[in-house]
Parts: structure tokens; C-alpha cells; sequence
């Protein structure tokens, strides 16, 4: 009798440890889900428009801007790894659309101070050259 209660026990709990382990995401799963919570909250703006003064109601969308260009920039770059000239075709209009979305949370003076801090070319330690090129 003592036996059969033992396995039942046994059976039971391993049951619940196998159950308790498949709803436990893996830890490559979980870097990953911090990665995006990072991203998510990451105040773009204070990274690439320190210079200017970007209210805490243009924050959410200004940085959700900026996350989307810098995604879609990452995606272009990526899908032309071999050939960088359609890079170099496609990003002037994927940064038209970036200053078209932007221009429409920033006012105008906002507006002008960014496209005002546009690097040089071979600039290659200023951050906002990322944005631009």
C-alpha cells in the first residue's frame, strides 16, 4: 500500500514539474522579450534630438518614430547586404517618410533645429548620422 502511494505521489508531483517547466519561457526567450521592453522604452529622443526641446506629450510618438525609421532602416540594410547602391536608392525616400512623420509631431522651429544638425558625411561619431545617411 505504501508503495502504490509513493507512485501516485511521484507521478503527481513530476506531472506538476513537467507542467510548471513548459510554461516557464526559455531563457532565450526571455533576453529577447527584455530586448523589445527595452526598445520599447528607450527615450529615442533624448538620444537623437538632445538639442532640442521636445515636450513630454511628443515624446510617446517622436521615439515611436524614430523606432520605426531606425527598423525599417535596419530591414533595408539588411535585405542589401551584397549591394549597397539599392541602399543608397532606397534610404532618401525612407528618410523623406521618417521627416514627413516627424514634421507632423514637431512644430516648425523643432523642426528646423533638427534638420539644422545634420553631420557631415564623414562624420562618422555623431550619433544623428544614423538618421540621416
Amino acid at each position: 500500500m505504501r508503495k502504490i502511494f509513493f507512485i501516485a505521489v511521484i507521478t503527481l508531483l513530476g506531472g506538476k514539474l513537467a507542467q510548471a517547466q513548459q510554461s516557464t519561457p526559455s531563457p532565450v526567450n526571455q533576453v529577447k522579450e527584455g530586448y523589445k521592453q527595452t526598445r520599447a522604452n528607450t527615450d529615442y529622443s533624448m538620444i537623437y534630438l538632445r538639442n532640442i526641446a521636445v515636450t513630454d506629450a511628443q515624446k510617446p510618438q517622436v521615439n515611436k518614430i524614430i523606432l520605426n525609421y531606425l527598423d525599417a532602416k535596419r530591414t533595408l540594410a539588411l535585405a542589401n547586404k551584397q549591394d549597397l547602391s539599392v541602399y543608397r536608392q532606397q534610404q532618401p525616400a525612407l528618410f523623406n517618410d521618417f521627416k514627413t512623420k516627424l514634421a507632423a509631431v514637431l512644430n516648425s522651429e523643432q523642426m528646423s533645429a533638427f534638420m539644422a544638425s545634420k553631420p557631415p558625411l564623414d562624420d562618422k561619431k555623431n550619433l544623428l548620422r544614423g538618421l540621416f545617411y
